[in-house]
């Protein structure tokens, strides 16, 4: 009788777990966020009109992709304001769920992350002061230029001074935690510009009387153009899903342009 009774408890314990696991045997990411009854967002509220403080808040385009993804889910969205550049290490180690924060589609970022569907075209800018000489990325040599750690702006100066039009220039990238804080170094001297994505270069040079904002390009006329989409720990296959399916659903009806118009507004 006892082996009887393990046997069908051993056949009920397989029977009862075959619903709501993944192949490799562990519960799938969106059955561990409903259960956990919410949706972790990373992000660097330092990025306007994307993602921005607005008293206590964190409010911008980036969180309303975070609330639609909630709602599609059916839990509550938890906005965690992180340092940019230590939030893919975060999410491809598991402490949240996604990475919501401007972030590029790249190769070198794929390797660590999946990324979603792009939700936004951009092109990358520089803060200069209104009667700097600069306006192609070759005007840079001899001169130091401000970006935020980790984005593709300081990514992309600096492989340009390492091996690119700018080696043995003598030009010199310095990497600030936030484009605020770049921002003061370029007011008071220290640098000679500041290398961030177009709304948000936009957004500070308004900001700042006697500073503007323009595409950053080439010589020969070319933009330095991108992608942004949302970060996923890698194999969370059935959370991908939902994640494009919702961003691509925003693209079309043409919410996320909204969003930017309405979080341009507020930032300003």
């Amino acid at each position: 009788m006892k082996k009887v009774i393990v046997v069908l408890l051993a056949a009920m314990l397989i029977f009862t777990g075959c619903g709501s696991k993944t192949d490799g045997g562990a519960t799938s990411k969106v059955d561990q966020i409903k259960a956990a009854g919410k949706l972790v967002v990373y992000t660097n509220a330092e990025f306007p009109p994307y993602e921005f403080m607005q008293g206590n808040e964190i409010v911008g385009v980036d969180v309303e992709i975070g609330k639609a993804i909630a709602q599609e889910l059916g839990v509550e969205l938890e906005m965690v304001n992180a340092t940019f550049d230590g939030i893919i290490a975060s999410i491809a180690s598991g402490k949240g769920d996604l990475g919501i924060s401007g972030f590029t589609i790249t190769d070198e970022r794929k390797e660590e992350v999946d990324m979603s569907v792009p939700y936004v075209d951009s092109v990358q800018y520089i803060i200069l002061p209104e009667d700097s000489d600069v306006s192609v990325m070759e005007d840079l040599a001899g001169k130091s230029v401000g970006a935020q750690l980790g984005t593709t702006g300081e990514m992309l100066v600096q492989g340009e001074v390492d091996s690119g039009v700018l080696a043995g220039k003598d030009a010199t990238v310095q990497p600030y935690s936030s484009a605020p804080l770049a921002m003061q170094d370029l007011v008071i001297g220290r640098i000679s510009g500041v290398v961030i994505d177009e709304l948000v270069a936009q957004a500070i040079a308004k900001e700042n009387p006697g500073y503007k904002a323009i595409p950053l390009v080439y010589e020969s006329g070319a933009p330095v153009t991108e992608q942004f989409g949302a970060a996923l720990k890698k194999g969370n296959e059935d959370l991908l899903e939902v994640v494009n399916n919702v961003i691509s659903g925003m693209v079309s009806e043409g919410l996320i342009t909204e969003y930017i118009k309405q979080y341009e507004a507020i930032s300003q």
